[in-house]
């Protein structure tokens, strides 16, 4: 019997680091931070970004609350 463990991570992060940057360019920058981790053998399979800067998380949070 072949077991295939795989390890997903879905992240949602919110910096300012990201203003005036390109979704590619924000998940550019993550995945450098880690390098690392996603590099290990057995590590990270697989890693689903949301990359929001502060005004895009308050504008979110307001439509939200708005109820669209």
């Amino acid at each position: 019997m072949l077991a295939i463990l795989t390890k997903m991570f879905s992240l949602v992060i919110t910096s300012s680091a990201f203003d005036s940057k390109t979704q590619l360019a924000r998940h550019r920058l993550v995945n450098t931070l880690m390098k690392n981790e996603l590099a290990q053998e057995g590590g990270i399979h697989a890693l689903q970004l949301t990359t929001r800067t502060p005004q895009e998380e308050e504008n979110k949070k307001q439509k939200e609350a708005a109820g669209q």
